[in-house]
């Protein structure tokens, strides 16, 4: 009777280590990580103005803050210094395309700060505070939705097009530095929850 084979043997060799993340792949996954939270939010708005929901302020909140530290303080300012100036120096066109993302992500946290305002003051409100926040809301995300498409349609592929490997290698660098938690906030959490009830609302 043959032996059978040691299980251990038939392992694979130590797979080679995974090449480490580009600035593209992290900025693809950041937008569309972001564009998630925004059509979550986003979905709420017309039960909002209907007041056939209320919202859960504690949850709201919790977003507002993701979206306060990573996309605020983080994203924006990477792609604002690093991407945004490489591409600058390369097509001409595409200078007022980034003069106009910059101005959005510059005006971003005002908005941002307005609407954790009508949120605030929706904890303890009444209907017309509803009504500022479902207005707040609207805004907000329509504002932050349509730059991240700008990104992807028209300055990703002229990145891809222009910059040099030595180009990317800064921007790879400080994309790396600081990646987005919201895979670490899990399905269960406050994004995750939000966004099954935003589902449930369509």
């Amino acid at each position: 009777m043959t032996p059978s084979p040691d299980p251990l043997t038939c392992l694979p060799a130590n797979p080679p280590p995974r090449p480490p993340l580009t600035a593209l792949d992290i900025i693809g996954g950041e937008h569309r990580s972001l564009a998630a939270v925004l059509e979550a939010l986003g979905r709420y708005v017309e039960p909002l103005r209907q007041h056939r929901v209320r919202p859960d302020c504690d949850v709201f909140a919790t977003i507002l803050a993701y979206l306060e530290t990573f996309a605020d303080r983080f994203h924006h300012p990477k792609e604002d210094e690093f991407l945004f100036r490489a591409v600058r120096e390369r097509p001409r066109e595409a200078d007022p395309v980034l003069r106009r993302l910059q101005h959005e992500h510059a005006v971003g946290p005002a908005e941002l700060e307005a609407l954790k305002s009508a949120l605030q003051r929706k904890r303890g409100g009444g209907e017309r505070d509803l009504d500022e926040f479902a207005f707040r809301l609207e805004a907000y995300t329509r504002g932050q939705a349509e730059p991240l498409r700008v990104e992807d349609d028209l300055v990703v592929p002229m990145a891809r097009r222009f910059l040099t490997p030595r180009d990317w290698e800064p921007i790879d660098a400080a994309f790396r530095a600081h990646l987005d938690p919201f895979f670490g906030i899990g399905a269960n959490g406050p994004i995750g929850g939000l966004m099954r009830r935003a589902v449930a609302l369509a």
